[in-house]
């Protein structure tokens, strides 16, 4: 089985290649760029058995679409055991309308290259599709769209403070005394001049204080040795990546 995970940036990017190891038991091939509409997108290729995982960190949510339709580009251009047998989409919850800006995104792109599928496209759900590749063979496919917090509005960041709160009273003090800092500290907006910029300062304010003796330097090292797995709120969210698996 071959799959792709398409995700927007930095912190997704990371945290997903550590909890697919650490949880379901994937190791890390390699890391390598791939030219995504002139955009060198990062790509972190991990195997387990007989499947291999590829994770894309696409550079944004406004990039996402144009992963798909890389993505799907491929498949119809690739021999049936070449092709991505599992696309899974992930993307931050930034406003209310995201979910069905992304129902309507994907079947847009499905549509274009002329897919058929039946079941709604909606969150957390796989959805099976049916194309014709280049060698005209019929050709199986599955869909995940996974748009996180699953309830909520806010990004990955603020998905993953709310499982730690959420899972102990003491820290859940902490993030909220940390989220009220950043939030006045810069009244005149003079760094914190965009809400994406506000929500990285409260998880990076909050690691700053867990961590404090620990001395971390780099965000990817922060996210590389927190134990998410152990969150049950995290588990939850992600446990249809296990399907990824043959």
């Amino acid at each position: 089985m071959r799959s792709v995970i398409l995700c927007e940036g930095s912190t997704d990017f990371v945290l997903l290649q550590y909890y697919m190891r650490k949880v379901y038991g994937w190791e890390y091939k390699k890391n390598e760029s791939v030219l995504i509409n002139d955009y060198k997108a990062r790509k972190c290729v991990l195997k387990k058995d007989h499947s291999e995982l590829n994770i894309i960190g696409c550079g944004g949510c406004s990039r996402i679409p144009g992963g798909l339709q890389f993505i799907l580009d491929s498949n119809s251009l690739s021999a049936e055991d070449e092709a991505y047998d599992r696309i899974v989409i992930i993307t931050d919850r930034d406003e209310v309308e995201t979910e069905s800006e992304f129902e309507t995104i994907i079947a847009t792109e499905l549509g274009k290259q002329q897919i058929e599928w039946k079941d709604d496209i909606s969150n957390d759900k796989w959805i099976d599709f049916h194309y014709e590749n280049g060698q005209g063979d019929n050709c199986n496919a599955k869909l995940l769209l996974l748009v996180i917090p699953f309830e909520d509005t806010g990004a990955m960041e603020t998905f993953l403070l709310d499982a730690i709160g959420k899972a102990n009273p003491y820290d859940a003090k902490i993030i909220s005394d940390c989220n009220q800092f950043v939030d006045n500290v810069d009244n005149q907006k003079k760094y914190l001049n965009k809400r994406r910029y506000i929500t990285k300062a409260k998880f990076d304010v909050y690691f700053s204080v867990r961590t404090a003796a620990e001395q971390f330097v780099e965000r990817q090292n922060i996210l590389k040795n927190i134990p998410w797995e152990d969150y049950a709120e995290i588990q939850n969210s992600f446990k249809k990546l296990d399907d990824l698996t043959e």
